[in-house]
């Protein structure tokens, strides 16, 4: 069961945060902010409203996977600093609903994730310890706050998965099973308000990079298309699930259905490299490398240099130099992919293919690297 507004915002305040998550998932970050703008006049009384103009930060930062450019990075930490002040100020009023201190906990487990991202251990751990401290503390204050569950268990997940002594160490007390963290995942994606749909993305690639399940992943991004099928970033988990999967025909039909998407207008121009790069993927997992290498090629130069799917594109086409033959060629792009930003193991794997040549055999088996 659902709680329709568990917070008690005023109707405009509620309908209008949902508007803008709804312009998020399709990635119109204008259309989500003239949303909260609408809301400026409720913005001190409700932290919800600043913490959803630190969520489209976030969106912006996660899909060009600019987590380990801090300077990209600026506007969503700057959105992250708001976000706390006014939960603060809710806080030190007593935070009637438990909205300050939801707030206060999701943007701590927002930066927590980013600081991971940097590899920032200590930083994520105390941040991450505090962001589930006050999550704990909103739902004592209000049962009905199920939304801060979905932080909790992704918090109670990853710490599951760490070694034993480092549990022991720094975790006491934690569950050494993943499951449990899972089971409270799932509970906050039935019974949320306003993440959900969040979760699930997010436990989309927790299934792709830590479970190593991809029709789990394709399972529940599936469900997220049908409901949002304009999402570019849910397009794109899916040409992971379907790789992961090994279903040829079926990434195919994704690569034209975003390419239908793009010229209809329903994708944004700045997704081109997206769908030239889904289009070759899935010559690619066929390993018809002459198609491939026309559709990466076609994604670097209609694009912006900086897509993510540009650093992807010139990966894969070091990988067919290498297929090939061409040692030398291949190594020069590793080498050049090596100096871009890291773009979801991106530069790990340039670094693998530097040492051995990619071989088809071995390593076409996932897209992305290890979790």
């Amino acid at each position: 069961m659902i709680a329709a507004n568990p917070l008690k915002l005023p109707d405009e305040v509620n309908e209008g945060l949902l508007a803008a998550l709804e312009a998020n998932y399709r990635m119109d970050f204008a259309a989500g902010v003239a949303e909260l703008e609408a809301l400026k006049p409720w913005e001190d009384e409700h932290p919800m409203i600043p913490f959803g103009g630190l969520l489209i930060e976030w969106w912006k930062v996660t899909a060009a996977v600019w987590e380990e450019d801090e300077d990209l990075c600026a506007p969503m930490l700057a959105a992250a600093e708001l976000s706390l002040e006014r939960a603060e100020i809710l806080i030190d009023k007593g935070d009637p609903t438990g909205e300050g201190h939801m707030i206060k906990g999701a943007t701590l487990g927002l930066l927590g994730r980013w600081h991971i991202k940097n590899r920032r251990w200590w930083k994520s751990y105390t941040v991450g310890k505090d962001a589930k401290a006050n999550l704990n503390r909103a739902i004592e204050i209000n049962p009905e706050i199920y939304d801060a569950l979905a932080g909790i268990g992704i918090y109670d997940y990853f710490v599951a998965k760490l070694p034993g002594i480092v549990r022991w160490l720094a975790f006491s007390g934690q569950s050494s099973d993943p499951a449990d963290g899972m089971r409270v995942i799932l509970e906050s994606i039935e019974k949320g308000t306003y993440t959900p749909v969040g979760t699930r993305a997010a436990l989309t690639l927790v299934q792709l990079r830590n479970e190593l399940d991809p029709l789990a992943a394709q399972k529940l991004v599936d469900g997220l298309i049908a409901e949002h099928p304009h999402s570019p970033f849910f397009g794109s988990l899916r040409l992971i699930a379907l790789y992961d999967s090994n279903q040829a025909e079926a990434l195919a039909e994704e690569a034209q259905r975003q390419a239908d998407l793009l010229a209809a207008g329903h994708y944004p121009k700045q997704r081109t490299a997206q769908v030239h790069f889904a289009a070759g993927l899935a010559e690619f997992r066929w390993m018809n490398w002459e198609k491939a290498e026309v559709a990466y090629q076609k994604a670097i130069e209609e694009s912006d240099p900086t897509d993510p799917f540009v650093t992807w594109a010139k990966l894969h086409l070091g990988n067919i130099k290498d297929v090939r033959g061409d040692r030398r060629g291949a190594r020069a792009i590793y080498r050049e992919v090596e100096d871009l930003l890291n773009r979801w193991g991106t530069e790990r794997l340039a670094e693998r293919y530097l040492k051995k040549p990619f071989d088809p055999k071995i390593h076409q088996v996932r897209l992305l690297p290890d979790g």
